[in-house]
């Protein structure tokens, strides 16, 4: 028996634990790697496929509730780009057509077995808002629906996505149309737009903002679009703000309400400023009204049927060339009456797209005198009854005007009525009649006898009236036989 060597040690080797630990650490990791690249690889196959295309469909028919159309689905890398998405709301929806051309997506990954897609952008949308629905498929069901993922080890199918979240959504174009289905008319329209939408499907809010296009009411002059935030849920869309553009250099800021449930579906608070008057006026009037027009308006109602309410005040304004005042300045020698600079001008307002009512009309030339009343215009008619006030001693000029017209003393002004009649382009008055008639009347009463009774005799030459009042009413000869005589006044 060969001797054993001096040292050596009959029991067996001790493997070292910190070798199998990482042994085994090595193993695991090789599984899980394995496992991921598995796992990576079933999940970019599902969300290639069919799989995950039916996910979305149904998935978006449910949020939208709406019927879904989506084309194929290319991928290139981690981006994936469709050409057409269309949704045909049901009943409950809160639209009757969604489409969007051009859609391209990015994939962001998984997280918390949600699809993340941060990066949305689509060439063009169109939405369209009208009482014409799509019916819902018999057996259809708005509940949440199941869609198999990947086919995977059960230990990973807690990693498997089963919802979709999206991020920003970038739209180059946006076009949102109103339709009256019943009118075959579009009574809103809006296009042309660059938008972006957050939305949270969780509560099913889009934050919306835009920027730039135009849009388009009935019988309104078309509108730019500056600027616009809002949150649209459901049925409802809520303006935060609107920046708008109106005629040459006009300006409006907005907010306010639109439902698409109800029967008084608008009601927007608008601010306006930097509006020409002569934008909004034709005819002779451009040539005598001038200023720039500001104040709040309130628009509710529904498309068609708008209700307008407002103040309106005119800064920088100017009247001119208006028949009565040129016939004060005439009268007066003061030559400010045809051109008048007013220090206030303003009006509440309320039409219906067919009637216009002024009320609380205010127009004042400081020194000079002061306009109030009401005047209703519809169509191309106008009537009025208004009260023009003048300063004592403005009309020391006219005979008769300050004791037989201008009668009543309130607010430092002596005032007379005047009624406004015709159209607009004709407008007609009757108070420059009167202040001519007073004056003759004032002359009258001052000749002698023996004059006085020949004026009677050339105006009635049958002596049934001897009336200076009759006289003066019925003979529009006496206006003009006076008016050489008024002149030297």
């Amino acid at each position: 028996m060969p001797r054993k060597r001096k040292g050596q040690s009959s029991k067996p080797r001790r493997v070292n634990p910190l070798i199998v630990v990482v042994f085994i650490c090595a193993i695991l990791l090789v599984a899980m790697v394995v496992g991921l690249v598995a796992l990576k690889s079933a999940i970019e196959g599902w969300l290639k496929g069919d799989e995950f295309r039916d996910l979305l469909v149904k998935k978006a028919g449910v949020v939208l509730k709406s019927q879904i159309e989506l084309s194929e689905m290319n991928w290139q890398g981690s981006e994936v780009y469709s050409d057409k998405f269309n949704a045909a709301g049901f009943d409950d929806a809160a639209f009757s057509k969604l489409g969007l051309d051009g859609v391209r997506a990015t994939f962001g990954g998984i997280k918390e077995q949600a699809v993340t897609v941060p990066v949305v952008t689509v060439n063009r949308m169109s939405l369209l808002f009208s009482d014409k629905r799509e019916k819902r498929p018999a057996g259809d069901s708005e509940d949440e629906v199941a869609v198999s993922g990947p086919e995977l080890p059960s230990f990973l199918h807690r990693f498997v996505p089963n919802r979709v979240e999206l991020g920003e959504i970038s739209v180059s174009s946006a076009s949102v149309f109103v339709v009256d289905e019943a009118q075959g008319s579009k009574p809103f329209e809006l296009s042309g737009v660059r938008a972006k939408f957050d939305p949270d499907l969780a509560t099913g809010i889009w934050e919306i903002k835009g920027q730039g296009g135009r849009f388009r009411l009935p019988d309104q002059p078309e509108v730019k679009l500056k600027h616009l935030a809002m949150r649209w849920r459901e049925t409802e869309l809520y303006i935060d703000r609107c920046a708008l553009g109106i005629y040459e250099r006009g300006h409006v800021d907005g907010s306010g309400e639109i439902s698409f449930a109800g029967e008084d579906n608008f009601n927007l608070d608008l601010e306006i400023s930097a509006i020409d008057i002569d934008e909004l006026l034709e005819g002779e009037w451009q040539d005598q009204v001038d200023g720039i027009i500001e104040g709040p308006v309130t628009i509710t109602g529904r498309p068609g049927e708008f209700l307008y309410e407002g103040t309106l005040n005119v800064v920088d304004a100017v009247v001119e060339n208006i028949p009565v005042l040129t016939v004060i300045a005439k009268y007066t020698r003061n030559d400010q009456f045809e051109h008048l600079t007013l220090s206030q001008a303003k009006t509440d307002f309320k039409s219906d797209g067919e009637t216009i009512g002024l009320t609380n009309l205010e127009l004042q030339a400081d020194g000079l005198m002061r306009v109030e009343g009401d005047i209703d215009i519809k169509g191309e008619q106008i009537a009025g009854i208004l009260q023009v006030g003048v300063t004592p001693g403005t009309l020391s000029w006219i005979p008769g005007a300050e004791n037989l017209v201008f009668e009543k003393k309130r607010d430092g002004f002596l005032w007379a009525p005047m009624t406004l009649q015709g159209t607009l382009s004709e407008p007609r008055e009757d108070l420059s009649g009167r202040l001519i008639a007073a004056a003759g009347k004032a002359i009258l009463r001052d000749l002698p006898d023996g004059l006085l009774n020949e004026a009677q005799k050339f105006l009635d030459p049958s002596g049934e009236s001897a009336d200076p009042n009759s006289i003066i009413n019925q003979g529009k000869d006496l206006l003009d036989t006076l008016s050489p005589f008024l002149r030297g006044f």
